[in-house]
């Protein structure tokens, strides 16, 4: 069926009704016949309502079934509840059901003829004892002819018959265009099948020229190979559908380059929340830097951040704030309310963009994942601390004695101090005099992970530097603690009374010895 006929025929339903108990004026089109009845009222509101009146004025010819008033009573259509697009497209197709390219009378109708009316459904006709019914409704009057076509009055509104359920299953198709390999993102299958290219068309007072949607009323300025090459067809993946978009081949762009083009083209169900041309221009994203494998790993956790693993539309979506988590693990915030839909602050600007595994959602800013928080690194990883000193609010090291094995290691350790602190070894119990190159931690800080094992018997001494001057001082005893063995007695025997003295001394001494330093432990 020529396409310009067919929008032609359309206007011819549009501007409506012709009741036909008024002769018809034959040198007058359709709709100034439809001025004169009284008949198709109805019809004619119809025709306004559903948007066809203003194309009628065509050169034709059309041959238009026109139930009348009482029909429409009877089919009982309440033009008041086609009140959105979905329910609008509906009309258009029971009202372009009515329309047949070209002129066709009475007397050329045959019995079971079958016609393909307008809307792209079948009709039939029976002729018996000369009455003409199509389907199931009786033409009352024939060849009402007008100067573009002629009408036939019948007595029931026609239906469509119901649509046979796609293969594809569930609702999931796309208006494609053939010659451009683009989408047209939000249209339904009527307005997809109401592209008809105008050539000096008289629209309005005006001559046009170009591809004229007859549900829409936009007229685009492409070729008539292009406006003729939009087709209902059964979705693409995700990947697919967003190149065809026109408006995400940035987005396009970076899955390729972050390798993830195989991983929305597959059998897995998907939600992509999908940054514009515009949004990806904003965010000053530039996938020339993308030039490592690190970098390329930080690209796709930008793009799995958009990414929810199963389909949700946004009737899924209920109002109110939810949380959903996206690919890469890190959580979405959905914002359902009044002014619209959010995801992390951006907005949905166009929802439910269907795919052959999944649905995208348009949004007007790149999403970029929270920052992670550091790691907490053990600072004392592989090492075994036999003993651990800290710092106490009373500028002390804690424990300030320690008591360990050869061979064994202690650990000094405070984070976030009130006041710096370091390590460094002192030539002796609480001496000021450091030693030279001696142990050290390095300076002081408020954060210290030090650690030093002792390989033999000996005291360990050490001080605060900055504390020095506030007693902050600190012992490591390594087995017996360095001590050393009495020296061999000269010349005398044990029965001289110099003998007993020293052995006397030596007793006090070491007795001495161990006191002070079970005290320097209770510090």
């Amino acid at each position: 069926m020529n396409r310009a006929l067919t929008l032609l025929m359309i206007a011819c339903l549009s501007l409506s009704t012709v009741a036909f108990g008024v002769a018809a004026d034959e040198t007058k089109d359709i709709p100034a016949n439809a001025e004169a009845t009284g008949d198709h009222a109805s019809l004619v509101a119809a025709l306004a309502h559903a948007g066809l009146v203003e194309t009628l004025q065509g050169d034709g010819p059309f041959t238009v079934f026109a139930p009348t008033d009482a029909a429409f009573a009877e089919a009982g259509i309440d033009l008041s509840t086609f009140d959105n697009d979905e329910a609008n497209a509906t009309l258009v197709d029971i009202l372009t059901y009515h329309v047949l390219a070209g002129a066709v009378d009475a007397a050329s109708v045959t019995d079971g003829l079958v016609a393909t009316m307008l809307n792209g459904d079948d009709a039939t006709f029976t002729v018996s004892n000369g009455t003409v019914l199509i389907n199931d409704a009786t033409v009352t009057i024939a060849d009402v002819n007008a100067s573009n076509g002629v009408i036939h009055v019948i007595d029931k509104v026609l239906t469509p018959p119901a649509d046979e359920p796609s293969p594809q299953g569930p609702p999931g198709v796309i208006c494609y265009n053939v010659v451009t390999h683009t989408i047209v993102v939000g249209a339904d299958e009527a307005t997809c099948g109401a592209y008809t290219y105008l050539e000096d068309y008289e629209m309005n007072g005006q001559n046009v020229t170009g591809c004229y949607n007859s549900v829409t009323h936009a007229l685009a300025d492409v070729t008539q190979a292009i406006c003729e090459g939009y087709m209902w067809t059964p979705a693409v993946n995700l990947a697919m559908t967003a190149a065809a978009t026109t408006i995400h081949t940035s987005l396009v762009a970076a899955l390729t380059t972050a390798d993830l083009v195989a991983t929305v083209s597959g059998n897995d169900s998907y939600t992509i929340f999908a940054p514009s041309d515009d949004a990806f221009a904003a965010a000053g994203i530039d996938l020339a830097s993308f030039d490592t494998p690190e970098e390329i790993a930080v690209l796709a956790d930008i793009l799995l951040h958009h990414v929810v693993a199963s389909t949700v539309a946004s009737s899924d979506l209920a109002n109110g704030t939810s949380t959903v988590a996206a690919a890469n693990g890190d959580n979405l915030t959905i914002i359902v309310g009044e002014s619209g839909v959010t995801v992390n602050g951006a907005n949905v600007t166009i929802a439910d963009v269907p795919a052959s595994n999944g649905v995208i959602h348009v949004i007007d800013q790149v999403l970029f994942p929270p920052v992670d928080e550091p790691e907490e690194v053990d600072p004392f990883a592989g090492v075994d601390c036999a003993a651990t000193v800290g710092v106490d609010a009373n500028y002390a090291f804690t424990p300030t004695v320690v008591n360990i094995e050869v061979g064994e290691t202690v650990c000094w350790s405070w984070t976030d101090a009130s006041m710096p602190h370091n390590v460094k070894e002192v030539d002796g119990f609480k001496s000021t005099t450091y030693v030279d190159g001696g142990v050290t931690s390095g300076a002081a800080s408020s954060t210290v992970a030090f650690s030093h094992t002792f390989t033999e018997n000996t005291t360990f001494y050490y001080a605060c530097e900055p504390h020095i001057g506030l007693d902050m001082f600190g012992e490591v005893v390594v087995g017996d603690g360095g001590a050393q063995p009495a020296a061999e007695p000269a010349d005398e025997g044990e029965d001289t009374p110099g003998f007993m003295v020293i052995s006397t001394v030596i007793a006090v001494i070491g007795a001495l010895a161990l006191m002070g330093r079970q005290s320097r432990e209770d510090l």
